[in-house]
């Protein structure tokens, strides 16, 4: 076990209490009793849903070397004379204290990453352009929220040159205090858009409450901008005028002065052709992901790798060593001949709307079939958002188009408005449409399949006989 804590630290950065001294040090959090904890810190975190104090028994059968607590059952006051306890106010405030105290004491650059779209998917491109360079850590999964950033944090190897740390929200103040928690030493928001308006009401309010990603941070905080939505460029202003020494980049599509600038020669499902120039030196690079909101995710990772001292030349070079993660545009080969589009993680209109500007450019040997779910999180946007995806979709060159979810109504009634004749809609993935949908795919057909991650669209995936793919 490689030490990273003793029990006094722990103790120290929780303002906690020791309640019992067995095991002293410590080196990893487990938070799942389900699996091994052999030796490691389980912290009893509270949710409206769950109480992992129910289960502290269970933590302790399974190895735990230390539980952290806000209360202690009679029932489980035995524990004491097995594994070590700390006792604090509240879990939850504990493990951001206990990542914060952490961080202070690492030479690690953090990179942290926000936006309503692509933060996953850049986060991603980062590490593997990074990892070519110097020892990257970054955590898998969307480990972004308020519990997810602090074991991201804890999770950093003591000889890790960069961490690339997720940062998501759904109210103001969240990147705020993640900020407070990780003090990041670089900074971006990919873009603004429609994610969590329910939350919102606007993407004026949404712009911000991602703009706190550069207010939150420090004077020498490497602040990287995207100059191609005004929602991100603007936040540059009153950024400029609080801190005027602070180092500023940016990258674009369209304005080739951009510290970093790429565009799309050319693309298919199974990948683009990029050029342009990062920090004037000009290259090309061919990559296995798919779609214009992809090169938005390429230029951020990039300029991310430049603002942390990578050479230019060797950012290009393990440009095309960068590919989409399970769900995220990605391309899958499948027994019946046909090749799927898989976005299946997540969908907001933005999104969306980002596939299907994509579509009709692609070169396709048959049919293009689209298998579409339910976009999660609009509220009393649900139903206009879901009447324009279907017109969206009705003018996106597909051959046929499926779609299940609760506004299965509203997305016909798009298709409908556009006089779009050839789809199936059910509220649910049905046998009828199963069959439907296994016997109109065909050799050389491309099948984009998106939905949000509820709508469990990878169901679709699995009908098709996929190659080498795993469902989740």
């Amino acid at each position: 076990m490689n030490q990273k804590w003793t029990l006094n630290q722990i103790a120290q950065w929780t303002n906690g209490k020791i309640l019992s001294t067995h095991q002293e040090n410590f080196s990893e959090v487990g938070t799942d009793t389900r699996k091994k904890l052999t030796e490691k810190i389980f912290i009893a975190l509270k949710g409206d849903a769950f109480d992992a104090h129910e289960y502290l028994d269970k933590a302790a059968q399974q190895g735990a070397g230390l539980l952290i607590i806000h209360e202690l059952k009679p029932e489980f006051e035995n524990l004491k004379k097995t594994v070590s306890i700390i006792l604090v106010d509240d879990t939850l405030i504990a493990l951001q204290n206990f990542a914060h105290g952490y961080r202070k004491t690492l030479n690690t650059k953090i990179i942290s990453i926000t936006g309503s779209n692509g933060k996953t998917t850049t986060k991603e491109f980062t590490a593997t352009i990074l990892n070519q360079y110097k020892k990257t850590h970054w955590n898998f999964g969307s480990f972004n929220n308020h519990w997810g950033v602090p074991l991201t944090l804890l999770e950093i190897p003591t000889d890790a040159v960069f961490a690339v740390v997720e940062m998501g929200m759904n109210h103001a103040g969240e990147i705020t205090k993640l900020v407070e928690i990780a003090e990041p030493d670089v900074v971006v928001c990919t873009m603004v858009g429609r994610a969590h308006i329910e939350h919102f009401g606007s993407i004026q309010k949404i712009a911000k409450a991602k703009e706190e990603i550069y207010q939150a941070t420090f004077e020498n905080t490497v602040r990287i901008f995207n100059q191609d939505q005004d929602e991100t460029f603007d936040m540059m202003y009153p950024v400029v005028k609080k801190y005027p020494a602070s180092r500023m980049l940016s990258f674009s599509e369209k304005n080739d002065e951009a510290d970093v600038y790429f565009k799309i020669e050319n693309q298919s499902g199974r990948g683009m052709t990029i050029s342009g120039s990062i920090a004037a030196y000009k290259s090309t690079a061919t990559i296995p992901v798919f779609g214009k909101h992809n090169l938005t995710n390429l230029m951020a990772a990039s300029t991310l790798a430049y603002a942390v001292g990578m050479k230019y030349e060797d950012i290009w070079k393990a440009l095309p060593l960068c590919k989409s993660a399970w769900g995220r545009n990605e391309f899958i080969e499948t027994n019946l001949g046909a090749d799927i589009l898989f976005d299946g993680y997540n969908a907001n209109p933005d999104s969306m709307k980002a596939l299907l500007d994509n579509i009709p450019q692609l070169t396709v040997q048959s049919k293009r079939i689209a298998a579409f779910g339910q976009m999660k999180e609009l509220g009393d946007h649900a139903k206009s958002e879901h009447i324009n995806l279907g017109e969206l979709a009705a003018e996106s060159s597909f051959d046929f188009i499926y779609f299940i979810g609760e506004n299965t109504n509203d997305f016909e009634q798009g298709l409908k408005n556009k006089n779009y004749k050839n789809y199936l809609c059910e509220s649910d993935l049905s046998e009828k449409m199963s069959e439907h949908f296994k016997t109109n795919i065909q050799s050389g057909d491309l099948v984009v399949i998106k939905g949000s991650r509820g709508a469990r669209t990878e169901r679709f995936v699995e009908l098709c006989g996929p190659k080498a793919w795993k469902s989740k």
